[in-house]
């Protein structure tokens, strides 16, 4: 089966260098922009389905994506992105400033932290992978879905697609990633 993966939108937050809340903020409209060039460019693979957690640049990225491909957004809680816990919000600075040791660990080996209050890596990618597995088992043999994910959730499934280890992400989460199509064997997944 093929699966195309889709970074959500640029958000707001990320322009600040803000991480993200599960709730989600909204796309910048530099973010809006680059979901409608990969809409279509999207549109001679003819994906069959698109899946997005709840949070909110999911759902702007998705509903996008689904006026350029004619299709509709099925939600998806388990695909949303990372729980920063206590780091929600904060700047990059901030984290970096007020938790030196965590945050130096976060850049050298990621799979071992886990932010405050928060998700680690190798959860949120056991929850991805998990609902990836559904989406295909649910789906026809034919389908061909358009998962949107947020950055950090794209890295740790892009990590286990290409046979990476969790602490490799930092060159799998990339801010310039648009999109990209993967064969996938739900069995070896």
């Amino acid at each position: 089966m093929q699966i195309f993966l889709v970074q959500t939108g640029e958000t707001i937050w990320e322009a600040q260098q803000r991480l993200d809340s599960l709730a989600g903020v909204p796309l910048s409209e530099t973010g809006s922009e680059t979901i409608r060039r990969v809409g279509k460019e999207l549109v001679p693979h003819e994906p069959t389905a698109i899946c997005a957690s709840p949070g909110q640049a999911e759902q702007e990225t998705a509903d996008l994506l689904a006026r350029e491909l004619g299709l509709k957004v099925r939600t998806e809680s388990a695909l949303g992105g990372l729980d920063f816990g206590l780091w929600q919000g904060l700047t990059v600075g901030e984290v970096r400033h007020r938790q030196p040791k965590l945050y130096k660990q976060w850049i050298e080996s990621p799979n071992g932290v886990q932010p405050p209050g928060g998700e680690s890596l190798q959860q949120a990618q056991d929850r991805i992978r998990q609902a990836v597995r559904e989406i295909l088992k649910k789906g026809k043999k034919q389908q061909t879905p358009v998962l949107v994910l947020r950055p950090i959730v794209l890295g740790t499934l892009r990590c286990r697609l290409e046979n990476v280890e969790l602490d490799e992400i930092w060159s799998r989460v990339e801010r310039d990633f648009t999109w990209r199509r993967y064969d996938v064997d739900e069995k070896e997944l």
